[in-house]
């Protein structure tokens, strides 16, 4: 099958030697999207852009990483702007995507504010940009598996997925494949994850072994970087 501009992501990602493909994926746009936001391009300067960050704000997580590029000013700029929303919706009771229904008749005051501070905390604009994004990949991957005689070889030479991404593969196959080809790909992912798994928890155990002192002089095997292989298996945390 031919590769079109919204296929090679996908498939690059599955070529691409050791780690689950879609954090690969993932990990792309949320690099993209940060740079889109603090590089050169100064998109936070942007009215519709600033309009979108002080709405949705960010996570804690990509707080770090924004904070991490060094664009002091431009993070500054976006938080204080931000703030400004958060502080004066507060006080005027409007919370931006509330809806009528969320406060219940008798709530104090107290409750309410604690309502209105959660719906902020509950969203992101950087994670917001890249899920719909990354949706759209793994509809592109299970559009591609019964279409392109490539995609089966690549997958089945993966060292399996992390299991965030292995379960939203799960819960998307059956609606996104049919009953005609769901077999075929459970039938090659279930077993390689199941072998991945299995693998990555016998070297866990080796490299626990190796500290008795009476596996001193044996061998690491392939246990070296197991903690590493673990955390990104288990939250798709990719630390090398």
């Amino acid at each position: 099958m031919k590769e079109h501009i919204h296929t090679i992501p996908v498939i690059d990602a599955l070529r691409e030697p050791g780690h689950c493909p879609f954090c690969k994926i993932y990990d792309k746009l949320e690099a993209d999207s940060i740079d889109f936001i603090m590089g050169p391009s100064l998109s936070y300067m942007t009215e519709s852009v600033r309009d979108e960050t002080n709405e949705a704000g960010f996570c804690e997580e990509h707080l770090r990483k924004l904070y991490a590029v060094q664009n002091r000013l431009g993070l500054a700029l976006m938080l204080h702007t931000h703030f400004k929303y958060v502080q004066k919706n507060m006080e005027s009771g409007k919370i931006a995507d509330i809806g009528s229904g969320l406060f219940k008749k008798g709530e104090t005051q107290a409750e309410r504010t604690a309502k209105k501070i959660t719906a902020f905390q509950n969203r992101c604009y950087i994670c917001e940009k890249i899920n719909g994004t990354f949706l759209r990949y793994m509809d592109t991957f299970f559009y591609l598996w019964p279409r392109d005689s490539n995609i089966k070889p690549l997958v089945k030479a993966l060292p399996g997925f992390c299991l965030p991404h292995y379960a939203a593969m799960l819960s998307m196959a059956e609606k996104s494949l049919g009953k005609k080809h769901l077999d075929d790909f459970l039938g090659v992912v279930v077993p390689l994850q199941k072998a991945a798994m299995e693998q990555l928890e016998g070297d866990m155990d080796w490299f626990i072994q190796k500290f008795d002192y009476r596996n001193n002089d044996a061998p690491w095997k392939n246990s070296k970087d197991a903690i590493n292989r673990t955390m990104a298996m288990l939250k798709g945390a990719i630390i090398e």
